[in-house]
C-alpha cells in the first residue's frame, strides 16, 4: 500500500512540476497557458531573445516512398517525432507540430521574436510582394511590386476584388482567372500585369469573350496595370467586357487598403502564418492529424 501511494504521489508531483513549468513560461512570455497545454517546458542553458523552432511529423514504421503506410505488412506502428522551440533560456517540446505552431504564433502576437522556418520564408517571399503592392501610391509602384512575381498578380487581382466586396471563386479553366459575384451578378475575371505604357490587345479580350461562351455569364472584366488597345476597347464595349487599366486597379487597391505608403519591410506576422491545412500537409495522407 505505501509502494502505491509512493507511486501516486510521484505522478502527482511530475505533473504538477510539468504544469508549473509551462505556467512559469506562460508568465514570462506572456502568453496563455492553454497553449502550452499538449507541451513539456523545461529551461536550457542557452539564453537567446530570438526563438528558433523545428516541425517535425510523425511517420509510419512501415512506410512507402510517399510517406504512407506499406500495407504489404501488418506493422501498423507510428515512429513519434517531437517538434521543437528554444526562446529566452527554455525549450518547449511537443509531438504535436500543430499544437508547437500555436505556441509560436501566440509568441509572436505578443511581440516576440521567433525565426521563420523555409516553409514560412517562402510564404513570406510572396507575402512582401502583395503586401508592398498593397502599398502602392501609383501604377508603377504596382509594376514593379510584380516585377519578377508577375505569377502572384493573379492572386492580388483575387485579393483586391474580394476587399472591394466581390465573392471570388478560382477558377483553373482556360481563358479567365476567376469568377466575381457582386449584388448577386457573377462574371469572369481576366487579368495580366504589363508596363504602364503596354496595352492589352484585341486577342487577350477576345479570349475572355470566347470563354465566356461556355461559361454564360452576365458579365466579364479585364484587369491591368497597363491600358487597353483601341480595338480592344471597341470590342469590349460591344461583349459588356468592364475594361480595368492601371489607374482604375490602383484606386480599388486605395479602396480597399488606403491611399498612404508604409514599410512594405514591416510585414505582419500574419502575412506568413501556416494555415491549418499548410501544417497538416506535412502528416502522411493516410494519417490522423494530431
Amino acid at each position: 500500500m505505501e509502494v502505491i501511494l509512493f507511486i501516486v504521489v510521484v505522478v502527482i508531483a511530475f505533473y504538477a512540476y510539468r504544469a508549473y513549468m509551462r505556467s512559469k513560461f506562460a508568465g514570462a512570455f506572456n502568453i496563455s497557458a492553454v497553449w502550452l497545454k499538449r507541451c513539456i517546458v523545461g529551461k536550457i542553458s542557452q539564453n537567446n531573445p530570438t526563438g528558433f523552432f523545428q516541425l517535425n511529423y510523425p511517420m509510419w514504421e512501415a512506410s512507402n516512398n510517399d510517406g504512407t503506410r506499406d500495407k504489404r505488412t501488418n506493422d501498423t506502428r507510428i515512429i513519434d517525432a517531437w517538434s521543437e522551440l528554444t526562446i529566452g533560456g527554455w525549450r518547449v517540446r511537443s509531438k504535436s507540430s500543430i499544437e508547437l505552431y500555436s505556441v509560436v504564433t501566440a509568441l509572436r502576437a505578443a511581440g516576440h521574436d521567433v525565426a521563420l522556418i523555409p516553409r514560412e520564408q517562402t510564404k513570406m517571399t510572396g507575402a512582401s510582394v502583395i503586401y508592398s503592392a498593397r502599398q502602392a501610391t501609383s501604377v508603377m509602384d504596382l509594376v514593379r511590386a510584380f516585377f519578377n512575381q508577375k505569377d502572384m498578380f493573379r492572386s492580388f487581382c483575387i485579393e483586391t476584388c474580394r476587399a472591394n466586396g466581390y465573392f471570388v471563386t478560382e477558377s483553373s479553366k482556360p481563358g479567365f482567372d476567376f469568377y466575381a459575384e457582386l449584388g448577386g451578378v457573377t462574371g469572369l475575371v481576366a487579368c495580366s500585369c504589363l508596363n504602364v505604357s503596354s496595352n492589352v490587345g484585341l486577342p487577350a479580350i477576345r479570349q475572355l469573350s470566347d470563354a465566356n461562351v461556355l461559361e454564360g455569364m452576365p458579365e466579364m472584366m479585364y484587369i491591368t496595370t497597363g491600358g487597353f488597345s483601341s480595338q480592344a476597347i471597341s470590342f469590349a464595349s460591344r461583349e459588356n467586357i468592364h475594361l480595368i487599366d492601371g489607374s482604375q486597379l490602383l484606386g480599388m487597391v486605395h479602396a480597399a487598403w488606403g491611399s498612404s505608403a508604409a514599410a512594405a519591410s514591416n510585414i505582419p506576422y500574419t502575412e506568413y502564418t501556416l494555415t491549418q491545412q499548410e501544417l497538416e500537409a506535412g502528416y502522411p495522407s493516410d494519417m490522423q492529424r494530431r
